[in-house]
């Protein structure tokens, strides 16, 4: 998941706000990404992802991934959630990690 990211060493996801500011997430690219989750996924899911602990590494990696190729792609990515739906096997915390996985998967 940190594979071509700038992973501090020092890296806290256990303060949200830090780590973001940390993988030097922007405000407004944060915002875009959470709303096109809830866009995707339903709202009790898009809870679970957004509020995971490695949400701040996965804001990162979408960031980079529109920074190189443009929130479309970061779009296209996303909707993968919709048609690759082995997550929804899964409750409790593995739910969560399911919901990493996919999304964090190219």
């Amino acid at each position: 998941m940190t594979e071509g990211l700038a992973v501090p060493r020092d890296l806290d996801l256990g303060n949200r706000s830090r780590a973001l500011k940390q993988l030097k997430v922007q405000s407004a690219a944060h915002s875009q990404m959470v709303a096109m989750i809830k866009q995707v996924l339903p709202e009790r899911e898009a809870g679970l992802l957004i509020g995971s602990r490695p949400w701040p590494l996965l804001a990162a990696r979408m960031q980079q991934l529109g920074e190189h190729h443009g929130t479309d792609t970061v779009a296209q990515h996303l909707n993968r959630l919709t048609t690759g739906t082995s997550w929804q096997e899964a409750t409790g915390s593995a739910l969560v990690g399911r919901l990493v996985d996919a999304t964090s998967c190219p």
